[in-house]
């Protein structure tokens, strides 16, 4: 019996050593100042950089739009929240209809923020792709 569950630990043993040596450890990404470093002559290579520093413009306008709106609509919620509980009603309808409310009611706003962003990313772009396709 001790000899069945000795060699039974040692042939376990090795294996998860061998699975354990086998057990690939990923790559780092390239860093990417390195790669930005890098000017390439290709024209579509330029392009897809324009592209992505218009969309990274773009994405960081949209976040602090979004920030700012979420400030509101959860300034809202938390009164409903405590209306509701002085009321005796149920607060997660009131947050769920205020959370509603209060998106639909800042919607304007954050379209009127997000329109020039929205056209100067798409400007950015058809600049891009039209110096790419010369």
């Amino acid at each position: 019996m001790n000899k069945t569950t000795l060699t039974t630990l040692a042939l376990l043993a090795a294996l998860c050593g061998t699975v354990h040596a086998q057990t690939a450890t990923p790559a780092a990404p390239a860093a990417p100042a390195a790669t930005a470093a890098v000017k390439s002559t290709d024209p579509i290579v330029q392009m897809r950089a324009q592209e992505r520093a218009a969309n990274a413009a773009f994405n960081k306008e949209r976040s602090a739009a979004r920030k700012e709106r979420n400030a509101k609509v959860s300034a809202a919620e938390a009164a409903a929240v405590k209306d509701a509980k002085a009321k005796g009603t149920d607060p997660m309808v009131a947050r769920r209809e205020a959370r509603a409310q209060a998106t639909a009611a800042t919607q304007a706003d954050f379209d009127a923020r997000m329109k020039p962003a929205t056209e100067a990313r798409d400007k950015s772009r058809a600049a891009a792709r039209a110096a790419a396709t010369k």
